[in-house]
């Protein structure tokens, strides 16, 4: 257990301060100093800082001793700075101003109010291609290391990180105590190269920036050979750089251009150590911090969706006592409607019966109808036969008294010449009456194919209503007796010559075959 540390009463320990009252006095030492009372001016080489952001007020950039890499910040605003351009030559004119940081670094800056340019360009090619590569930088971003970081430390994601170290260095135990503290969380992973070997080291670098690392660290102490790294070789190797990179080399006053194209600047190896260590302590209080939140609105949200569920609850019984009432009186209904509906089924089913009894009913008679229908249909086939028999007996008839006209005939054409005359009158007379026989043989004729036409609408109707069968056959044997009776006139009117006994048996033809279709 730590003793609280406490003023005795002879003061031998004198008054015990903050850091943070330290550092407010000291500032406030410094601003009470007559350098802070008046105008000072430097000279020196003009290079703008990549990271300025243009929602800023002022720019902060950097002005550069013309003989060594010696710089200090100027706050210095976008007005002024308007014309000047990187490797300026220029004198600048303001107050110098501080700025204390939490970590009791205290960063002097001029706070510029007026400038000249001395000269045009003052910066060799080699300083000219650092600032291209700086401006190439800029434009390709910077990444941001904390926020990679962070993110796979809050997953419980161990990040890789490789450290590359000079073969001969040896590791500082502050550093070394930093990696060792953040280990439980980062996996780190040591390579060696001989930094003085430039290309020993871009070779390391390109395989590093190919394994696909979160983080890859450059770590290195001061000391001779340290302005290696600001080759040009190297300096494009960092620009072209996939992987976020983050530079621990040699000390704070050290100034190496590196330090402006890395992703993240660390002021010594052993602050790389203790940022890592500092890092995975941050994280880890913001999961504690984050897990007790997240505890309190879990707990909070269960509760409320306790008191929810019982409400609901509650609603959903009342919902089950009206939806039970309504099921019974739905089930009453139901019911009533069953037993409704079974009696207009009984009803039905009477109905039914009766219109099968009638449609029994119907049939019979229909068969009847049938049977009547088909016995008339063979007497009238029985009388068609006689009536053939007579045609029959007719032609034949007709055909003996054609042989007596023909002797006749022959017995005539002897007195032909005595009467050529008379007989060319009695030609006239036979044509014209040939004429008036042909004119009615085509009229018959037609009315016989009307007649024919009227026969198949009968026969139409016939297969659609079976209660006209017993009308038709009562006029087929009407038919059938005007046939006899023209049969017998036919008889009769045998002696008047051939083209009247032809229209005649036309005529019985034609009746007959009515009948057959009637009766069809």
């Amino acid at each position: 257990m730590v003793n609280n540390l406490q003023p005795s009463s002879d003061n031998s320990l004198g008054v015990i301060y903050k850091p943070s009252e330290l550092l407010g006095m000291f500032t406030s030492y410094l601003s009470k100093q007559d350098v802070n009372l008046k105008v000072i001016y430097l000279r020196g080489i003009y290079l703008k800082n990549p990271k300025h952001d243009p929602r800023w007020i002022y720019r902060y950039d950097i002005l550069r001793d013309e003989d060594t890499q010696t710089e200090i910040t100027l706050q210095i605003s976008q007005k002024l700075c308007s014309e000047l351009k990187d490797g300026n030559l220029v004198t600048v004119g303001g107050v110098l101003g501080r700025r204390v940081q939490n970590n009791s670094h205290i960063q002097l800056m001029l706070v510029v109010s007026r400038v000249e340019i001395v000269q045009e360009q003052v910066v060799d090619e080699e300083e000219q291609k650092r600032i291209e590569f700086r401006r190439k930088k800029v434009q390709i971003g910077y990444k941001n290391i904390d926020g990679i970081l962070e993110q796979k430390l809050f997953i419980d994601e161990r990040p890789r990180v490789a450290l590359v170290f000079a073969t001969t260095s040896i590791t500082m135990s502050d550093f070394n105590a930093g990696i060792n503290a953040a280990k439980s969380a980062i996996d780190f992973y040591e390579q060696r190269v001989n930094f003085a070997n430039i290309k020993d080291l871009i070779t390391l670098l390109k395989e590093l920036d190919r394994q696909k690392y979160d983080v890859i660290a450059l770590v290195r102490g001061g000391g001779g050979g340290i302005e290696s790294l600001d080759e040009l070789d190297v300096l494009d190797m960092i620009v072209e750089m996939q992987t976020p990179i983050i530079a621990a080399i040699g000390h704070v006053e050290e100034k190496l251009f590196i330090k402006q194209i890395v992703d993240k600047e660390a002021p010594t190896p052993n602050g790389l150590g203790q940022y890592f260590s500092d890092l995975v302590e941050a994280v880890s209080e913001k999961k504690n911090k984050s897990r007790a939140v997240l505890t309190e609105q879990i707990k909070k949200q269960f509760q409320e969706q306790l008191i929810a569920g019982q409400k609901q609850n509650k609603e959903l019984q009342e919902k089950l006592v009206s939806l039970t009432k309504t099921q019974e009186a739905a089930q009453r209904l139901h019911k009533e409607q069953v037993e409704v509906a079974h009696k207009q089924n009984q009803e039905l089913q009477k109905k039914l019966v009766g219109i099968s009894k009638a449609n029994e009913d119907a049939q019979k008679l229909h068969k009847e109808q049938v049977e009547v229908a088909h016995k008339q249909n063979q007497e009238l086939q029985k009388k068609l036969a006689g009536i053939s028999k007579a045609n029959e007996d007719a032609q034949k008839l007709h055909k003996e008294q054609v042989e007596i006209a023909h002797k006749q005939n022959q017995e005539l054409q002897k007195k032909l010449a005595e009467i050529s005359k008379a007989n060319e009158d009695i030609q006239k007379a036979h044509v014209e009456q040939m004429s008036k026989q042909s004119k009615e043989f085509n009229d018959s004729l037609k009315m016989m194919q009307e007649t024919n036409d009227n026969l198949n609408k009968s026969l139409q109707k016939l297969t659609t209503q079976n209660t006209q069968v017993a009308k038709d056959l009562n006029e087929a044997k009407e038919r059938g007796r005007e046939l006899e009776r023209q049969l017998e006139e036919a008889r009769l009117k045998t002696n008047k010559g051939c083209l009247g006994m032809i229209v005649t048996i036309i005529t019985i033809v034609g009746v007959a075959c009515y009948a057959i279709c009637l009766i069809l």
